[in-house]
């Protein structure tokens, strides 16, 4: 004795949120833009400090090093003058 199961075909309950063809209106679409804008600006930020923090001498000058090493090596203290 062998007892299957079946399920009456039932209608669908009707949905009680937004119809699926609908769009977003002006105000969600400006609030998505800049968030999207932000994620974007994000994004861009961490992949600067994520540069700067594999090779953080390459963007410095090098004559601000030597200079800086120069002068004190010579002992020009232009703020020393008490």
């Amino acid at each position: 004795m062998s007892t299957a199961w079946t399920l009456s075909p039932e209608p669908l309950p009707p949905s009680t949120g937004p119809p699926v063809g609908a769009g977003l209106d002006v105000e969600q679409r400006t609030v998505f833009a800049f968030v999207l804008c932000l994620l974007v600006v994000l994004v861009l930020l961490m992949v600067r400090c994520v540069r700067i923090l594999l090779d953080p001498y390459s963007r410095m000058p090098a004559s601000s090093w030597t200079d800086h090493k120069e002068a004190l090596e010579r002992g020009q203290f232009d703020y020393a003058l008490v």
